[in-house]
């Protein structure tokens, strides 16, 4: 179902426990209407036990701060900073003046703030992967906590960390995080909360777990009649093993970063809705992670007040806001429910929960009189706003990594065919929707970007694409932000023409809405055809295929009818099926330059023009058929059943792990990437090596079996590369374990560093990878504890997951 884009935040979900199931399903549990929620968390028993807030290793001068208010807050005003009401922001606590605290702000998204004016629209997480840059991951993160900073916003919502991790391709969230490979997915989840609160906002990780798809997410609508259609919520099955090794390890990494906000997202995990989950919110993430931060629930996600403060919950959003369609928990309720017996919430329980709001408040020094005041009104952009312009020049951070992300697929470079664009073409022809300008401006899409036409404008259900609405440089949802402006291929591609002296000729419309005789002359009469395509992916629905959006691949082969040197552009977040065109020989390149936000044309003229060589990397694999990722068309559950239930039984081998184990052939493997210029890999060699853990600014309760602490670095494999082309090129060398012959249900590889590093042409640099305990480490499920299997471990080094030349081994 599709809300107000206010209502759509993000979300995650999660579970835990020694069984191989985490714990038993519960009884369902009648309401006071008489009806039955399939996912009811149990009563809450009276004196239930909680793990309270300590301030960890990071926050002990902001906990006491934080304490010694609370000790002194009455009840009502504790309640407050714990509960959602009326105001400026998508989301917003009540204020206490006595002590100071203002009513804090709560705003998406992970692109940028929204919805909101003159702000920047920044590059997807995915797209930031796709340039597997450290440097470029913190950037972009401090550069979007600015922004949230300078418009007065306490609590930005974002990174995405790991709901979705990517389990499926045909997930409509995808595009929000970065990667399906949760090592990848944790380096950038860790750098961008430090980026983030770097700049002085509380970055809110999401969604908390096990959030995999948007079909029966189900929010909490209260004014929905049916009730069978409003508990209709996916169940996330999840065995003890995959939750540690896959699925919650990035969430370990945002908070050893020191997250100050986790989101709990809208499915249940096991049983039980995820903000609701004792054992997932007290027991794993409170207890086993050690975080001391909040716990916010996604806007909607929150269906019992007793019952999901009492099992982990801090802050219910969005509460009183949004007319109270969403329930309006906490509030009077909470302090009506104030008590020690069964079915209460113990004060001990809601000093917590105001401490842990409270303790990164004041970490990050939002209580000085310095922070700014929120200036925008966010349900509309009306003259309420003072627009505040915080862009500043973070243009360049965002057309930088639409540059590094730019990742070149295929390029059969044939005098003057492929690409870069040599000097000698004189005619350049432009195709697609997708060069062009945004059809419906900037804001005709609404707030969530969601403009979905059919070639009359007559408006199309969400499941209906395609997208019309111009170069797709971003997602829709909660997920997206307005952009100030869009730079265009076609419009940046012209520029270089009248620059060049060249003949730049077009035509936007895609097969079949535009005459394909109009698309066959423009054809014709250029040397090289450029076509850009996309496939718009967004919150509230998952995708029903991987085809290109808008008949792409009937307008790749049309083109390709005409013009030998064609070279294909495209914008998605996520995996798209190329096999109709992919085998073209006219098709001589392909470019793959996912969601770059506002600078979209500037980055990828800059690639095609060759002012730098391509350097971006996948960051997923794509298949050549979609029934080839593990569940196919099936691993979204679309069953309309009362309770659905999505198993994960693939388990640890998601995305290439998949693909491996199966000795399945992708079309294009995760981490590829092609240059103009070429590298040669040589002398791996690996050392035992120790140093202490020091990169964290909260440490976990991970459980660990084994010498020292889990996060210390135990070795650090070595590598040369060296540039042998002509070009001065970035590469991105990357390392992948094997574990021990006796850990059989291990996947076959599993990437534990990567490192990218710029070459002048013929130089040569000397790459280390560290690894730590946790990087060679498995969870035992029996035991309740990480330990590392004795036995012989493979590093692996090489420009692809599928391309590595060198290998290097150590006994243990």
């Amino acid at each position: 179902m599709k809300f107000s884009p206010l209502l759509i935040v993000a979300t995650a979900t999660y579970l835990a426990s020694a069984s191989p199931l985490l714990h038993a399903r519960f009884d369902l549990t009648q309401r006071a209407d008489g009806t039955v929620d399939p996912h009811d968390p149990p009563e809450v028993p009276a004196n239930h036990t909680f793990p309270a807030a300590t301030g960890g290793a990071g926050w002990k001068d902001a906990f006491e701060k934080a304490k010694s208010i609370v000790d002194q807050m009455t009840i009502q005003e504790k309640v407050n900073v714990t509960s959602g009401i009326v105001g400026p922001c998508v989301g917003n606590t009540a204020p206490v003046p006595r002590f100071g605290i203002p009513s804090m702000c709560l705003e998406d998204g992970p692109l940028g703030v929204r919805p909101v004016d003159f702000v920047s629209q920044f590059p997807a997480g995915v797209t930031v992967a796709a340039t597997w840059d450290h440097d470029l991951f913190w950037k972009r993160a401090n550069s979007i906590g600015e922004e949230f900073k300078g418009k007065g916003v306490h609590v930005a919502l974002g990174p995405v960390t790991g709901g979705p991790l990517g389990r499926s391709p045909l997930a409509g969230r995808n595009w929000e995080g970065f990667s399906p490979d949760n090592y990848l997915n944790g380096i950038g989840s860790k750098l961008s909360v430090d980026g983030m609160q770097a700049a002085g906002v509380v970055a809110c990780s999401k969604h908390f777990i096990g959030y995999e798809q948007e079909t029966y997410r189900d929010l909490n609508i209260v004014t929905e009649t049916n009730l069978t259609k409003r508990y209709q919520q996916i169940d996330s099955i999840i065995d003890d093993k995959t939750m540690h090794e896959l699925y919650l390890t990035s969430f370990a990494e945002a908070v050893r970063a020191g997250t100050g906000s986790i989101m709990c997202s809208y499915n249940s995990v096991d049983g039980q809705h995820a903000c609701g989950n004792d054992n997932l919110l007290n027991g794993i993430l409170k207890s086993e992670l050690g975080f001391q931060g909040h716990v916010v629930s996604d806007w909607g996600g929150t269906w019992d007040t007793v019952k999901d403060a009492s099992y982990g919950l801090d802050v219910s959003m969005p509460g009183l806001g949004f007319g109270g369609v969403l329930g309006t928990y906490f509030n009077d309720e909470l302090v009506e429910a104030i008590g020690s017996g069964a079915g209460q919430v113990s004060e001990a329980r809601l000093n917590d929960m105001a401490i842990r709001t409270l303790t990164p408040f004041f970490w990050l020094n939002q209580n000085d009189s310095s922070y700014p005041a929120v200036s925008f009104v966010s349900d509309n952009l009306s003259p309420l706003n003072q627009d505040v312009n915080v862009q500043a020049d973070h243009w360049k951070v965002i057309r930088k990594i639409g540059e590094e992300s730019a990742t070149l697929l295929k390029n059969n470079r044939n005098g003057t065919y492929g690409l870069p664009i040599d000097s000698s073409i004189r005619k350049i022809g432009v195709f697609g929707q997708d060069a062009g300008p945004p059809t419906a401006g900037l804001t005709g899409c609404g707030t969530a970007g969601d403009c979905v036409y059919d070639v009359n404008a007559n408006a199309l259900a969400f499941t209906e694409y395609p997208h019309h609405n111009g170069t797709q440089s971003s997602g829709g949802g909660s997920g997206t932000a307005l952009p100030p402006y869009v730079i265009n291929p076609l419009e940046a591609i012209a520029a270089r023409g009248r620059r060049l002296g060249l003949k730049v000729d077009y035509a936007l419309g895609d097969n079949p809405y535009n005459p394909t005789q109009e698309i066959t002359f423009v054809a014709e009469g250029s040397e090289k055809c450029i076509v850009f395509v996309s496939a718009f992916q967004s919150e509230s629905y998952d995708r029903i295929s991987l085809l290109l959006d808008n008949e792409g691949d009937s307008l790749i082969n049309l083109v390709a009818a005409s013009c030998a040197d064609v070279n294909v552009v495209i914008h998605s977040g996520q995996q798209v099926d190329m096999e109709a065109w992919i085998d073209n020989e006219n098709v001589t390149s392909v470019v793959f330059a996912y969601y770059p936000g506002q600078e979209s044309g500037e980055a990828i003229a800059s690639v095609l023009f060759g002012d730098l060589s391509p350097s971006g990397k996948l960051p997923f694999t794509i298949a050549k058929d979609v029934n080839d990722y593990p569940g196919g068309t099936g691993s979204i559950v679309t069953a309309n059943v009362a309770a659905p239930v999505s198993n994960f039984t693939e388990g640890l081998f998601v995305d290439y792990k998949w693909f491996d184990a199966q000795g399945i052939e992708p079309r294009f493997p995760f981490g590829f990437g092609m240059s103009y210029s070429s590298f040669a890999y040589s002398d791996v060699s690996v050392a035992e090596t120790y140093a202490a853990d020091s990169g964290y600014v909260q440490k976990t309760n991970e459980a660990f079996d084994g010498e020292g602490d889990l996060y210390d670095v135990r070795y650090t494999v070595s590598v040369k590369v060296k540039n042998t082309g002509n070009w001065t090129a970035a590469e991105v060398a990357q390392m992948y374990l094997t574990f021990p012959e006796s850990e059989s249900d291990q996947p076959v590889r599993l990437l534990r560093g990567f490192c990218k590093e710029t070459y002048t042409a013929g130089q040569e640099q000397t790459i280390t990878f560290p690894v730590r305990a946790k990087d060679m480490a498995v969870w035992s499920s029996a035991n309740q504890t990480w330990l590392v299997p004795t036995g012989e471990y493979t590093f692996s080094v090489g420009p692809s997951s599928r391309d590595l030349p060198l290998t290097t081994t150590v006994t243990i």
